[in-house]
């Protein structure tokens, strides 16, 4: 058996891995910091539940600070690709309205697929830090938001409110994304979240309605 066939002991090198297997050891980072915090996760942990050797991911990444930053990344950019692409397919002359309503469900059915990034920001967002400043300046003022733009475009008309767009994304993305975000508490409030797969969309639609109303001047 030559080298090149030799299969190696234990688990697998990132090296070796292919893109989805590294997508997938990010997606376990992102929840692990989400639920024990930065400080409370492990890398031996992580590692673990990844399937790769705890040497390897500290090779790959040099630590957990490197870790964390490239699951947020992931976590984030997945956040902002699904509400632009959304945002993009929608007919020419939608009404702002209707454009930001779009915008919040497409925000809360993303969530809903992945509520550990706004899980993880919950536990950021509590504390000042390097970590908060990297969210903040790289995330929230690195890049156009659909919801801030839509924002914008509404109060410049006269639709919206004038308001600072932390007011309505904070309600978004921590009042209504707790429906996904804390699941758990609410199924066991509203017990058809468990039972009906269609009652998800019909709450997720319903949080979008008050957003909207409540900004509309």
């Amino acid at each position: 058996m030559t080298a090149a066939t030799t299969r190696r002991r234990g688990r697998p090198a990132l090296a070796d891995q292919p893109p989805a297997a590294d997508e997938a050891l990010l997606d376990r980072a992102l929840e692990a910091f989400a639920e024990r915090g930065f400080e409370g996760a492990s890398l031996r942990e992580i590692a673990r539940a990844a399937g790769v050797s705890h040497g390897l991911l500290n090779a790959r990444f040099g630590s957990k600070l490197a870790l964390w930053t490239a699951a947020v990344d992931q976590g984030m950019e997945r956040l902002h690709a699904a509400m632009t692409r959304h945002q993009s397919g929608l007919p020419a002359g939608t009404a702002i309205e209707e454009r930001m309503r779009a915008a919040c469900i497409d925000f809360l059915h993303t969530l809903a697929r992945q509520p550990a990034i706004v899980q993880l920001m919950n536990v950021e967002g509590a504390r000042r830090g390097e970590r908060l400043d990297y969210i903040v300046s790289t995330f929230f003022r690195g890049r156009p938001w659909p919801f801030t733009e839509l924002l914008a475009q509404g109060q410049a008309a006269g639709v919206f409110r004038q308001m600072h767009v932390s007011v309505p994304f904070t309600m978004l993305a921590h009042g209504a994304g707790a429906l996904v975000a804390l699941r758990p508490l609410v199924e066991a409030v509203d017990r058809r979240l468990r039972t009906e797969p269609e009652a998800l969309s019909g709450t997720i639609a319903s949080a979008a309605d008050l957003i909207v109303r409540g900004l509309r001047a």
